[in-house]
């Protein structure tokens, strides 16, 4: 009786111990032979993952988030039986302390996985503001930039005129020493500086042309239809600066800070001349300076005349014709001036004013097609007739623009 209930005691031990390692060594097993399976969270959840190597690993804690204390072991072979068989037996006899284990893993798997993604996304929003005021802080460098440039341009105006009117001093004091009589009223009007910003010298033709029609600079208004630049290459600055003001129409929306910024008394208008309404169009920005167009094939012969001209991007851009910027700006009486310098389609917009009822007094237009050489440049006759049909004659040619004049308003000046 004793060795009995030794052996039934030395078999409980031995079983237990048994039992022990064999659910250590099946449960190894079968984490090896079965691996991982399941998965929480969206697999897209973290498509704008700030780092590929952290949404790598959240992909990994993704797919292993979920841990189940029951798992099928696959195969009809005889191991694999024996497998089912060991597994349903250790099961009922872990059941109770592995299950709440894996659904206290699960759990926290889960809302670590959810709070890991969130981060994850409220970073990539800290990157993308990031470089959104990176950008912003560029653009304000440009512009400081651009404001620095103008202001010390102005200072170096400035100190010319001071040492003009340093010298216009000086030689009045001069002739009242010599008891010379001075003629106050002829020097009244005397002008002390005379810069150009135009590319031919048109805007100081004009400054002649109305100066002689005693015409007050700082009461002019003017259309600039291709304005490109505010200071650079411009035939209406030189007016701007006199205290005129006007309209200017552009089509390039990375130059209307520009114009905004530096001409704030004009109004400008980011808008494709057009003889349709309500439309956009697409407008072709090429890389060199002024030579920006809607016309197709005006960029390919651009391109064509210099290699080094390419198109550096295409943009949609809102239409407007001419009879609404009139309308809208100039209803009631014609701008002084009207420049046109829209790359290769001067005479379509020319044909869209009605000169019976819009007539401004001087028409500044570009004449010949763009080359790289200098040489004897051809005009386009076809501007040249169509404005004198309209009672409009060419008072000037700078070799790139003329310049028309209204004769009707000659003629009433005249008289």
């Amino acid at each position: 009786m004793e060795q009995k209930a030794k052996r039934v005691g030395k078999f409980n031990i031995i079983d237990i111990i048994a039992v022990i390692l064999i659910v250590a060594v099946v449960a190894f097993g079968a984490w090896k032979l079965l691996g991982s399976s399941g998965g929480a969270g969206d697999p897209n959840l973290l498509s704008e993952a700030v780092n590929p190597a952290m949404l790598d690993q959240l992909d990994r804690m993704n797919r292993t988030a979920v841990n189940r204390s029951y798992r099928a072991i696959p195969g009809t072979s005889f191991s694999g039986k024996c497998k089912r068989a060991l597994k349903r037996l250790l099961r009922r006899l872990m059941f109770w302390y592995v299950e709440p284990c894996m659904m206290q893993q699960t759990t926290y798997n889960s809302a670590n996985n959810a709070f890991s993604a969130q981060v994850n996304l409220e970073l990539n929003a800290l990157k993308c503001e990031a470089i959104s005021l990176r950008n912003q802080m560029e653009e304000l460098a440009i512009k400081n930039q651009n404001l620095q440039q103008e202001l010390t341009q102005q200072a170096r105006e400035l100190k010319k005129d001071q040492e003009e009117l340093e010298l216009m001093n000086q030689e009045f004091l001069e002739q009242l020493a010599a008891g010379s009589s001075v003629d106050l009223e002829s020097r009244k009007d005397r002008k002390v500086s005379c810069q150009s910003y135009s590319q031919s010298g048109e805007d100081a033709i004009l400054r002649f042309i109305f100066r002689s029609m005693n015409r007050d600079l700082s009461q002019l208004t003017y259309l600039d239809l291709g304005a490109n630049h505010a200071k650079f290459l411009s035939n209406t600055y030189s007016f701007y600066r006199e205290g005129a003001s006007g309209v200017l129409v552009e089509a390039n929306p990375s130059l209307i800070e520009e114009l905004k910024t530096v001409r704030p008394r004009d109004t400008v208008v980011n808008r494709c001349i057009s003889n349709q309404a309500d439309t956009t169009l697409t407008f072709y920005v090429m890389n060199g300076d002024g030579l920006s167009t809607m016309d197709y094939e005006a960029a390919k012969s651009f391109m064509k005349e210099n290699p080094a001209i390419q198109i550096e991007q295409t943009v949609s851009v809102p239409s407007i014709t001419i009879p609404e910027l009139i309308a809208a700006y100039f209803p009631d009486r014609a701008p002084d001036l009207v420049n046109i310098d829209i790359e290769g389609m001067e005479l379509d917009v020319l044909r869209m004013m009605n000169f019976d009822t819009f007539r401004p007094f001087a028409i500044i237009c570009e004449m010949i097609e763009y080359k790289t050489k200098l040489g004897i440049p051809k005009k386009n006759t076809e501007i040249l007739q169509y404005l004198r049909k309209k009672g409009y004659e060419e008072y000037a040619f700078t070799g790139i623009n003329s310049i028309f004049i209204d004769q009707t308003a000659l003629g009433g000046a005249a008289k």
